[in-house]
């Protein structure tokens, strides 16, 4: 099921852009980017300007030529219902993770993905990740994702896992594995399972 998707009136000419994550296998790729162009050519049929996230890619077209322009004028938050265990000392551990990973964003060697993890306490491992389209610049995937990280603890304070997810590029923890390759030999379905619920907010829509 696509995170989520918007939609705007047609016109003539459209630009679009498809793509998955760097530490998605191949065959989950193809899979991934089938699914969101069906899910444009579906809920979004004679649309001038529309967008589909899903876990593992990201497909978007427009009306107007965006390719090498961050854009973070459109954001989709998704934020667990739960809070975390001693959530003081967990909203700080986390936002050491995010800090990490939006300083890697910006590596050009990192090809718009960075990964990170650290353990908290209890078993509790926090994993965090920043992810851009491969059409902008190192250096403002690395402004992007550190504009999506400051943006969580205005909405996901405390939570258990958090997503910011702009045009250009996404910001995501979680206290489960959700990217390649996952701990312990578990399933994508299998961490999938342990997600929990989410909240859902759209900012300048």
């Amino acid at each position: 099921m696509a995170t989520a998707s918007s939609c705007s009136p047609l016109v003539a000419v459209l630009v679009a852009l498809l793509l998955c994550r760097g530490d998605i296998p191949a065959p989950d790729c193809a899979l991934c980017a089938s699914a969101a162009a069906r899910q444009l050519a579906g809920a979004c049929r004679g649309r001038a300007d529309a967008r589909v996230w899903y876990d593992y890619c990201f497909a978007r077209y427009d009306d107007a030529d965006f390719v090498g322009l961050p854009d973070t004028g459109y954001a989709l938050i998704l934020l667990n219902t739960q809070n975390a265990t001693d959530p003081e000392a967990f909203e700080k551990a986390q936002r050491k993770v995010m800090a990490r990973v939006a300083a890697d964003a910006g590596d050009a060697g990192g090809g718009g993905l960075a990964r990170e993890t650290a353990r908290f306490k209890d078993g509790v491992t926090i994993y965090g990740l920043g992810w851009c389209t491969r059409d902008i610049t190192a250096a403002d995937c690395g402004l992007c994702v550190a504009q999506a990280v400051a943006e969580m603890p205005n909405y996901c304070r405390f939570r258990r896992g958090c997503r910011v997810l702009y045009s250009s590029c996404m910001a995501r923890y979680e206290t489960y594995p959700f990217f390649f390759p996952l701990d312990g030999g578990q399933s994508a379905d299998a961490s999938a399972s342990a997600a929990g619920d989410y909240d859902r907010v759209v900012l300048n829509p």
